[in-house]
């Protein structure tokens, strides 16, 4: 049990830094692949797999990823958005970013992408081009998607008429509309991983506070830096009117107040059902990616239902596939990603 829960903080710790650490890069040492036919793709960061499918470079294929890219997604959307993506190598890289250098080489990849030092892991000195996506400090995910969109496009040399910095447009204008007339905030906490019944939540200078900020939410843990480990006793005292849950145990035993020696009964939230788990579709919404730009929205669905209810969100939801993914996502699809997480334990 001890080697597992171990095994657990470690791969916590890998995400955190992949979530939460930034350092500043120039566009101009962006590695350019243009000219290069059938170009070979390796991904080490996750989430950058949501904006290779978001920019769609042409004649290219990713022959290495991280698998994590596939756990933190909605299966059915990875079918609809790249068919076959489970044939795609993740055996050359572990949960710790550790990558197996002799293995990556047999994939034969024309450019790597990964994210920061951690990721490097002896990249450099291969004779592989590579992009370093680690580009700021800024928690801010609207930047950091826009600057990743932006890398990705310079990399393989294309323009896209729909960007993701348009979406994020589109996205800001709409929750400072829908939320203009809004003068009382409600409580909300942000969950970042609930596992082994140990909690750590999103504090300020961390993606779930800037996706807080843009949805009108007050962040209970606004006096936290980053993310932290909380107790209970922390989260009664904060009372969130509203709570999502990242990574981790699903909203439903919560909500049913099924946790072993937790009671969530005494909040809010649970009083009101209001527990949520952040949806899962080209990549979970609860960390940057190329569905970024409705987190915000989505997060005011679930608050602000009076401004903008289930329905009205799940139209911009296909609007907003249709234009940066071309693909309809069917209603059997749009409730996959919107559904309640499976149980898989505690």
């Amino acid at each position: 049990m001890k080697s597992m829960r171990m095994i657990t903080i470690i791969i916590i710790i890998s995400l955190l830094f992949v979530q939460l650490t930034g350092c500043s890069k120039k566009d101009d040492e962006v590695a350019k692949i243009e000219g290069k036919n059938n170009t070979r793709v390796t991904i080490i960061s996750p989430p950058i797999f949501s904006i290779y499918l978001s920019a769609s470079p042409k004649d290219s294929k990713v022959v290495g990823i991280n698998e994590r890219a596939f756990s933190t997604a909605n299966e059915n959307v990875l079918n609809e958005l790249y068919p076959g993506y489970k044939d795609i190598n993740t055996s050359f890289i572990n949960n710790e970013f550790v990558v197996n250098t002799e293995e990556l080489l047999k994939l034969s990849p024309d450019i790597i992408f990964y994210y920061g030092d951690n990721q490097k892991n002896g990249l450099d000195k291969l004779d592989v081009e590579s992009v370093d996506m680690m580009i700021s400090k800024n928690r801010d995910p609207e930047q950091m998607t826009i600057q990743w969109e932006k890398h990705l496009e310079e990399a393989f040399n294309i323009s896209n008429e729909n960007t993701i910095e348009k979406e994020w447009q589109i996205s800001n204008k709409k929750a400072d509309e829908l939320l203009k007339n809004n003068s009382t905030k409600k409580k909300g906490l942000y969950v970042f991983s609930y596992i082994n019944r140990k909690i750590t939540v999103s504090g300020n200078n961390s993606y779930g506070d800037n996706f807080f900020n843009k949805a009108g939410i007050e962040n209970v843990a606004k006096d936290i830096e980053g993310c932290k480990e909380v107790s209970m006793e922390q989260i009664y005292e904060w009372n969130p009117d509203i709570v999502f849950i990242f990574l981790g145990m699903p909203a439903t035993p919560i909500i049913n107040n099924k946790v072993t020696d937790q009671d969530w009964s005494l909040i809010q939230a649970y009083k009101d059902k209001a527990i949520y788990d952040i949806p899962q579709a080209v990549y979970s919404w609860g960390a940057p990616n190329a569905d970024s730009p409705l987190m915000p929205l989505w997060l005011i669905s679930k608050t602000y239902s009076n401004v903008l209810n289930k329905d009205e969100f799940i139209t911009y939801l296909k609007g907003y596939y249709n234009r940066i993914y071309d693909i309809e996502l069917n209603d059997e699809l749009v409730e996959d990603i919107l559904k309640p997480k499976e149980v898989k334990g505690k």
